[in-house]
């Protein structure tokens, strides 16, 4: 891979999280309860717990189905 691509790759892996709070990364966890990949790489990359989830309005089921991901 060349240095342009390189560079142009990470800037957009780079932009992707640049603005995400914590409130808005569970926020998205929420809404996109069906994309499992993506909502696995959130909750690891902030650490959230069952009850943040729970309290933001995710359904027990839901939660409960990370098993061992979500403390």
């Amino acid at each position: 891979m060349g240095k342009a691509k390189r560079r142009s790759l990470k800037h957009i892996v780079n932009d992707k999280f640049q603005y995400m709070t914590r409130e808005s990364a569970l926020d998205s966890v929420i809404k996109n309860m069906d994309n499992k990949n993506e909502v696995i790489d959130t909750i690891t990359l902030f650490g959230f717990t069952a009850e943040e989830m729970l309290e933001a309005g995710a359904a027990y089921e839901d939660v409960m189905a990370f098993g061992g991901l979500v403390s």
